[in-house]
């Protein structure tokens, strides 16, 4: 399995004769299912899974080379782990330290026997599965259809959280388990907020709205952001007061998937974006970072800020997300996921990035930017 053998070679380079996961994020891919609860350890000559009755059936259907250990009063945690560790001799163990509190720490240096190393496990997630991509190609697809569908449900006199409440119903109908996060919705001067979760606003005709939302499927996520002009009014989309603006966004995020390749540092692809908004006038209207990447978490890294050095490699998958917030006018923000392949990037979704126009109407070039 090549989840297992990439651990193995991080163990060898670790200097570690096991780990012990214990966190949601990292577990996942082993038990196949989202939880806080249970462990994994893996050591270089075997893999074991360790959860109490609620999971065990579940997990033990699809545990193909992972033994299995119920926990119970009978067979409670500390004396399952000392087995394994007596068992396979194991006197470098590593944990996350960075997921594991500082009491559970304490107890765990006092009841397993071995020497514990606090140590993390996240970069092994940068570098995608072939099946992890699968799985977040799917995420977006549903995000996908979602965007086409609420750019034409939505009309002049909804309230944002009608909005927010049709796009995830329809991700669910397409497939999604839940949304990846708190669905976004800001209309109108609400738009300067970056993170304006959907609130009792009405939407008013003329108004920009950007809906920033995801799909979690299959325990991976997406993460999409699109910024409509809402219908009713006859002026044309380039007489809009924000019109200059949402070409300025729309320039920098191309810029920076232009830059995406492998070998490129992911403070570069910050720079090509930040560069173009700068350049217009509206770098301090500019004020979080061009990306992150995406996977099991929303959020993951590396990142697409001013100050991370990390190359990008093939099978990372970030997204780009430019945005310009300009209080109480109201703001602009794109945003795609993006898979760093051989030679660049390839887009995760589909729906035209040009200024559509919400409602029923079909969008048609005397609507568009040119």
């Amino acid at each position: 399995m090549e989840l297992l053998r990439r651990l193995r070679a991080w163990l060898a380079a670790e200097k570690l004769d096991g780990v012990l996961i214990s966190s949601r994020q990292n577990k996942q891919p082993h038990l196949g299912i989202s939880t806080g609860s249970g462990y994994v350890l893996v050591s270089q000559t075997a893999a074991h899974i360790l959860v109490d009755f609620r999971y065990y059936s579940d997990i033990a259907s699809r545990a193909a080379g992972y033994e299995m250990h119920l926990l119970n009063t009978e067979n409670p945690f500390a004396q399952a782990v000392n087995q394994i560790i007596a068992k396979e001799d194991l006197t470098r163990l590593g944990f996350e330290g960075e997921y594991v509190s500082w009491q559970t720490g304490v107890l765990w240096h006092d009841t397993l026997n071995t020497n514990l190393c606090s140590t993390s496990l996240d970069a092994l997630r940068q570098i995608k599965t072939a099946d992890e991509i699968d799985r977040i190609r799917a995420a977006c697809g549903i995000a996908d259809r979602a965007a086409q569908h609420i750019r034409r449900f939505i009309q002049p006199g909804m309230r944002e959280r009608e909005v927010a409440a049709e796009l995830e119903w329809f991700m669910k109908q397409e497939g999604a388990d839940k949304p990846s996060f708190d669905t976004i919705v800001a209309s109108g001067p609400r738009g300067a907020l970056p993170h304006g979760k959907a609130s009792d606003k009405v939407i008013m005709p003329g108004e920009m709205i950007t809906l920033d939302f995801g799909a979690q499927h299959q325990g991976y996520c997406s993460d999409m952001t699109r910024t409509f002009l809402v219908a009713g009014q006859n002026t044309p989309p380039e007489e809009h007061p924000l019109y200059a603006v949402y070409q300025i966004v729309l320039a920098a995020q191309q810029a920076a998937i232009d830059a995406i390749r492998p070998g490129v540092s992911c403070h570069q692809i910050d720079s090509a974006a930040r560069s173009v908004i700068e350049r217009a006038g509206y770098g301090p209207q500019f004020g979080h970072n061009t990306g992150h990447a995406i996977g099991i978490d929303v959020h993951e890294n590396p990142r697409f800020s001013p100050t991370d050095r990390t190359p990008l490699q093939p099978g990372m998958v970030l997204t780009v997300e430019p945005g310009i917030y300009l209080e109480h006018q109201g703001g602009v923000r794109i945003e795609d996921v993006v898979l760093v392949t051989e030679t660049g990037a390839e887009v995760l979704y589909t729906l035209d990035k040009r200024l559509l126009l919400t409602g029923e109407q079909e969008w048609t070039e005397i609507y568009c930017a040119p």
